[in-house]
């Protein structure tokens, strides 16, 4: 038995498409990651050095979006002479031993760039995402 034509093409295509689409992984928009969970995270992860003072945005670091950056200005609510620094805050999407995706905060560095700037931060961190507590009424 011999297809050809329109419907042997349309055949090999749905194929092609059937196993393609089972290799990808899964989309990372199943667990989105808001911009009030990371505040809440970067506000509470070190909260006697760490204070968001202003948050700049979050976007999608890759394509997947399994990987997201945050732009912060942040400050140190013991030091009051301290200026607010900009800081660049990495949070990317984990997959447990159990199959459970969750969000993590991987580094934290200022965003200075330069010859002569130099970056600090933590770039060493695995800090679970928190959801922002609910206001008390």
């Amino acid at each position: 038995m011999k297809i050809s034509g329109w419907g042997g093409l349309a055949a090999l295509l749905a194929l092609l498409a059937g196993f393609l689409g089972c290799g990808l992984p899964p989309a990372a928009a199943e667990t989105p990651l808001t911009a009030a969970a990371a505040q809440a995270t970067l506000d509470g992860w070190n909260p006697s050095y760490c204070k968001v003072a202003e948050f700049h945005g979050l976007y999608k670091a890759d394509a997947a979006g399994g990987k997201q950056v945050a732009y912060v200005s942040l400050m140190n609510p013991g030091d009051k002479g301290q200026k607010i620094t900009v800081y660049e805050a990495t949070f990317q999407l984990l997959t447990q031993t159990d199959g459970k995706q969750q969000w993590f905060m991987t580094s934290l560095i200022t965003h200075g760039s330069g010859f002569l700037t130099r970056r600090q931060g933590w770039d060493n961190v695995i800090i679970p995402v928190q959801e922002p507590k609910p206001a008390k009424k």
